[in-house]
């Protein structure tokens, strides 16, 4: 399994999109805290990155690349490894590229500007937020073999997820507004 996830995870990091992924995450973490004056600011921005392109990304390319990967998959199904290995080594090698992605990209500015609890929390929610929904584009790539399918639910499965969060942001808000926020 080991060496499945070493293969995959080569063949992930030499992908020119997640060199692209991480150099925009980069630019957009680098500019957040550079062009505002407090590191709270840079802090909400990176969090609207991270609650909404993050999954995006991930989503999408984690199903292009089980998509694209189909050949090599029935080549590993061939040979004598279970099908519980190769998925888990399959979603190892995926996972840990796309968090690598992210922990490159928005970690290290996170790390420099807000090196407190609200900066851990931030990297480690991006972090879960990745494998989450790398896990979703697993779903949606093994419910239909049709490649156009599979990416139409993939990001059907995004907007959900990020209407979901807004609609119960909002809904709160209304609900508690009696409340007072300061506390």
């Amino acid at each position: 399994m080991k060496r499945l996830v070493n293969i995959i995870l080569h063949d992930i990091v030499r992908n020119k999109i997640v060199l692209v992924y991480t150099i925009i995450l980069a630019a957009l973490s680098w500019s957040s805290f550079a062009l505002e004056d407090t590191s709270s600011k840079g802090l909400l921005t990176i969090l609207n990155v991270i609650l909404f392109t993050v999954p995006l990304v991930s989503i999408l390319f984690s199903t292009i690349y089980i998509y694209n990967s189909a050949e090599f998959i029935e080549l590993l199904l061939g040979q004598p490894v279970t099908r519980d290995k190769i998925w888990k080594s399959l979603f190892a090698g995926l996972s840990l590229s796309m968090v690598l992605a992210f922990l490159i990209g928005a970690g290290i500015p996170l790390l420099l500007y807000a090196p407190d609890v609200t900066g851990f929390m931030m990297i480690v929610v991006g972090s879960l937020i990745t494998v989450i929904f790398v896990g979703l584009a697993f779903l949606s790539s093994i419910l239909t073999r049709d490649k156009a399918k599979g990416i139409g639910i993939a990001i059907m499965q995004w907007l959900f997820f990020a209407l979901l969060f807004d609609g119960l942001v909002l809904f709160l808000l209304f609900q508690l507004a009696d409340y007072p926020i300061e506390k």
